[in-house]
This record gives structure tokens, C-alpha cells and sequence, in this order.
């Protein structure tokens, strides 16, 4: 498990470093393309203007995403969401497990002693880790610089909070120390979105800004949530359980071969998003489009109850061709 979770945090961590260089990169190279062109005179000036006012573009992207904090709160562990603590410490084999684990780690606890959980002791202020944000489209432009534009953008968000085991009678000191779990939730998020894109064309010839505002579909699906239980010496973790339950409301009892569904976490969802960005014009046939996108959703996650309204929000690096691109290979 140890070296498993490592690595996981190691590729996670290589990931984002690549990511920030790619996008400070790519920020980097459209000015200094215009930087040379301004030094030799060359001017981005067609007089067939339907290269940016007719047909169709498409586009690649990639950069970084943050979800918002409301649905964070899903993976808090809090008895009123749907997965939560409960389902380990209301069940008798859990239970023990964790007693038996919690009893080897810390000498002070005897299995004499009642174990669990306070919702007060349970992060109520949770945030998504910074994630990547991968995303492909196509915009058809009708003319006078509005175009439709359709999205599909992809991110994978992973949440971690820490609380403290309660002991009744026991409370934390210099020289006692209360366990400590950590819950790790992870989840893929897909989003649609369906624009209209205006781009300001005449503002500047290789610098062109842009907006789009439109309708968001969503689906998130729950592929983790898990409570692990840490090594009070070294703080890396013993044991580990899940909080999805495959038995779709069946009690686990250990040794039993207990049939498994496929049960799923999460679920569509709509909202409205909105993107800002600046179109670099290498050429007659290609750009480079630094965009900040921003969503306000309700997503498919029960938090408390109640699917909840959340403001989620990024930075992508597109790479934009228009269709003349592909009329002159």
C-alpha cells in the first residue's frame, strides 16, 4: 500500500510539475513570435478576412483545475452524506478492524476502549488538490466574429482531509497522541459546454481577445473514497478501507463470498460556464490561445442531502487550427 501510494503522489507531483512548464511555455512563445515580427515588420494582416470570420476551428488543450469547495464537502466523512464513517464503525467486523489496527499503533489504547468518530472533529472546510484539466472543441464561425462553440473537457480531482479518532476518556497530550485518519476521495469529472464565442478582432492583429458564455452539462463519477489509518511514528499508513459500499446495502461479514455490484457514485448534472482568453495569431492557419474558464454547476454529489451549487474554475493552454489548415495539407 505504502509504495503503491508514493508513487501515486510521485506521478501526481511529475504530472503537475510538467504541466505548470508546458503552460509557462506556451505562454511564452506566442510573444515571442509577435516580439519578432514586430522587429522585422511583418505584418499579420490578410485581406481574405474569412479566415477568422467563416468555417470552422478546432482546438486542443491542457492546463490546471480547481473545484470548488461546496462539493469538497462530500468526502468529509460526515454521517448526513451518503458515504460516510458509519459504514465502517456501525459494522461489527470494520470495527474491529480498526480497533485491532488503532490498539497495535498506540500502546496507551487497550480493546477495552471505545473508538470513534465526532462530526466536530471532521473538516468542514475541505478543498479539491490542484488538478489537471485536459480538454478538445470545435467552434463554427457564422460571421462578424460570433461563433458556436461545443466542448468536452476532462478532470480527474482528488480531496484529503485529516480528524482525529475520539477515545471517550482519553484526551490528547505530550505524551499521548489520539489516532489519526486520513480520508483520500477521488473523482472524474466531465464537462460539456455549448457557447457562443465573440472574438475582438480589430483590437489587435496578432493579439486578438475573446469571450464565450453558455450552457454546461456535467457527469461525475466517485472512482475512490477511502479512510486510511496512519502510523503515528513514521505518518504513513497502516490500513486502509473504503467507504464505497459494493454490497449495495448488504452488511459485510468477513470469509462469505458476498455478491458485488457495479454501484455508482455521483451522476449528471448542469450549470452555466464562462471562458476569457487571448487569441496569439502565429499564422494564417494556427494560434495559441491562453483561456481561463470558469463554471458554476450543480453537480451529481449529495452533500448533505442536498446537490449543491458549486463555482469551479481553471487555466488551459489551446492550440486552435481552423479549417483552412487542413484544405492546404
Amino acid at each position: 500500500m505504502l509504495p503503491d501510494l508514493l508513487t501515486a503522489n510521485s506521478l501526481i507531483m511529475n504530472i503537475k510539475h510538467w504541466i505548470l512548464i508546458l503552460f509557462a511555455s506556451l505562454l511564452w512563445l506566442p510573444v515571442r513570435v509577435s516580439a519578432q515580427r514586430e522587429q522585422i515588420g511583418e505584418a499579420v494582416t490578410f485581406h481574405d478576412t474569412t479566415w477568422y470570420d467563416r468555417g470552422f476551428d478546432f482546438y486542443i488543450g491542457g492546463g490546471m483545475f480547481f473545484g470548488g469547495k461546496k462539493t469538497a464537502l462530500y468526502y468529509n466523512g460526515s454521517s448526513h452524506n451518503e458515504c460516510n464513517l458509519d459504514y465502517l464503525f456501525n459494522n461489527k467486523y470494520r470495527y474491529d478492524e480498526i480497533r485491532e489496527a488503532v490498539v497495535k499503533l498506540y500502546p496507551h489504547i487497550s480493546m477495552n476502549d471505545q473508538i470513534t468518530y465526532r462530526e466536530e472533529d471532521l473538516n468542514m472546510t475541505p478543498t479539491y488538490n490542484l488538478s489537471y484539466f485536459i480538454g478538445l472543441g470545435v467552434r463554427y464561425k457564422i460571421r462578424d466574429n460570433w461563433a458556436v462553440a461545443l466542448s468536452y473537457s476532462f478532470s480527474r480531482l482528488s480531496v484529503t482531509n485529516k480528524f482525529l479518532l475520539y477515545i471517550p476518556g482519553q484526551v490528547p497530550s505530550n505524551t499521548y497522541r489520539m489516532p489519526e485518519m486520513t480520508l483520500v476521495g477521488k473523482e472524474d469529472r466531465s464537462l460539456i459546454d455549448l457557447s457562443m464565442s465573440y472574438l475582438f478582432s480589430n483590437v489587435h492583429r496578432i493579439v486578438k481577445p475573446f469571450v464565450e458564455v453558455g450552457a454546461q452539462f456535467n457527469y461525475v463519477k466517485v472512482k475512490k473514497f477511502d479512510a486510511v489509518l496512519l502510523d503515528p511514528k513514521t505518518n504513513n499508513p497502516e490500513k486502509t478501507w473504503t467507504l464505497l459500499d459494493p454490497y449495495n446495502g448488504a452488511p459485510y461479514v468477513p470469509g462469505v463470498d458476498m455478491q458485488t455490484y457495479d454501484v455508482i457514485y455521483g451522476g449528471p448534472g448542469f450549470g452555466v460556464s464562462f471562458s476569457a482568453g487571448l487569441k496569439f495569431v502565429v499564422n494564417k492557419f494556427v494560434s495559441i490561445d491562453p483561456t481561463f474558464y470558469g463554471c458554476y454547476s450543480r453537480l451529481g454529489l449529495e452533500v448533505y442531502g442536498d446537490k449543491v451549487m458549486s463555482f469551479s474554475y481553471g487555466a488551459m493552454i489551446r492550440v486552435v487550427m481552423n479549417d483552412f489548415f487542413f484544405q492546404n495539407r
